[in-house]
Protein backbone atom coordinates (compact mmCIF):
# COMPACT_ATOMS: atom_id res chain seq x y z
CA UNK A 1 0.00 0.00 0.00
CA UNK A 2 1.48 3.39 -0.97
CA UNK A 3 1.30 6.56 1.13
CA UNK A 4 -1.74 7.88 -0.81
CA UNK A 5 -3.90 4.88 0.01
CA UNK A 6 -6.07 4.37 3.03
CA UNK A 7 -7.65 1.06 3.89
CA UNK A 8 -10.62 1.09 6.22
CA UNK A 9 -12.44 -2.02 7.31
CA UNK A 10 -14.60 -0.45 9.98
CA UNK A 11 -18.19 0.75 9.72
CA UNK A 12 -18.46 4.54 9.62
CA UNK A 13 -21.45 6.79 9.88
CA UNK A 14 -21.98 9.49 7.29
CA UNK A 15 -21.01 12.11 9.88
CA UNK A 16 -17.75 10.28 10.54
CA UNK A 17 -16.98 10.21 6.83
CA UNK A 18 -17.66 13.95 6.61
CA UNK A 19 -15.36 14.56 9.56
CA UNK A 20 -12.62 12.58 7.82
CA UNK A 21 -13.12 14.50 4.56
CA UNK A 22 -12.80 17.80 6.43
CA UNK A 23 -9.30 16.73 7.46
CA UNK A 24 -8.14 16.28 3.86
CA UNK A 25 -5.96 18.83 2.14
CA UNK A 26 -7.56 20.97 -0.59
CA UNK A 27 -5.80 18.86 -3.21
CA UNK A 28 -7.10 15.63 -1.70
CA UNK A 29 -10.61 17.08 -1.52
CA UNK A 30 -10.40 17.93 -5.21
CA UNK A 31 -9.28 14.40 -6.02
CA UNK A 32 -12.13 12.98 -3.95
CA UNK A 33 -14.59 15.24 -5.72
CA UNK A 34 -13.42 13.95 -9.09
CA UNK A 35 -13.77 10.34 -7.93
CA UNK A 36 -17.29 10.99 -6.65
CA UNK A 37 -18.35 12.60 -9.94
CA UNK A 38 -16.97 9.66 -11.90
CA UNK A 39 -18.74 7.18 -9.61
CA UNK A 40 -22.11 8.88 -9.96
CA UNK A 41 -24.24 7.67 -12.83
CA UNK A 42 -26.86 9.75 -14.60
CA UNK A 43 -29.54 7.51 -13.08
CA UNK A 44 -28.41 8.60 -9.60
CA UNK A 45 -29.29 12.23 -10.26
CA UNK A 46 -32.72 13.14 -8.97
CA UNK A 47 -34.27 16.41 -10.10
CA UNK A 48 -37.15 17.47 -7.86
CA UNK A 49 -40.48 17.94 -9.59
CA UNK A 50 -40.61 21.56 -8.39
CA UNK A 51 -37.36 22.30 -10.26
CA UNK A 52 -38.66 20.61 -13.40
CA UNK A 53 -41.79 22.74 -13.20
CA UNK A 54 -39.73 25.94 -12.93
CA UNK A 55 -37.82 24.99 -16.09
CA UNK A 56 -41.08 24.16 -17.93
CA UNK A 57 -42.52 27.56 -16.96
CA UNK A 58 -39.39 29.38 -18.14
CA UNK A 59 -39.46 27.54 -21.48
CA UNK A 60 -43.14 28.43 -21.91
CA UNK A 61 -42.42 32.08 -21.09
CA UNK A 62 -39.58 32.16 -23.62
CA UNK A 63 -41.67 30.48 -26.33
CA UNK A 64 -44.46 33.03 -25.87
CA UNK A 65 -42.10 36.00 -26.42
CA UNK A 66 -38.62 34.96 -27.61
CA UNK A 67 -37.93 38.49 -28.86
CA UNK A 68 -37.77 39.75 -25.29
CA UNK A 69 -34.71 37.60 -24.55
CA UNK A 70 -31.08 38.12 -25.53
CA UNK A 71 -29.13 35.64 -27.63
CA UNK A 72 -25.95 34.18 -26.19
CA UNK A 73 -23.84 36.34 -28.53
CA UNK A 74 -25.71 39.46 -27.35
CA UNK A 75 -24.98 38.50 -23.74
CA UNK A 76 -21.30 37.96 -24.54
CA UNK A 77 -21.16 41.33 -26.29
CA UNK A 78 -22.73 43.13 -23.32
CA UNK A 79 -20.27 41.43 -20.97
CA UNK A 80 -17.32 42.42 -23.15
CA UNK A 81 -18.54 46.03 -23.17
CA UNK A 82 -18.39 46.09 -19.36
CA UNK A 83 -14.63 45.44 -19.34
Amino acid sequence: MNSNQVQLNIPLSFKQVVDIVRQLSPSEKQQLSEVLWKEQSIEDIVIPEEDKQIVRERIKKYESSPESYLTWSEIESKMADRK
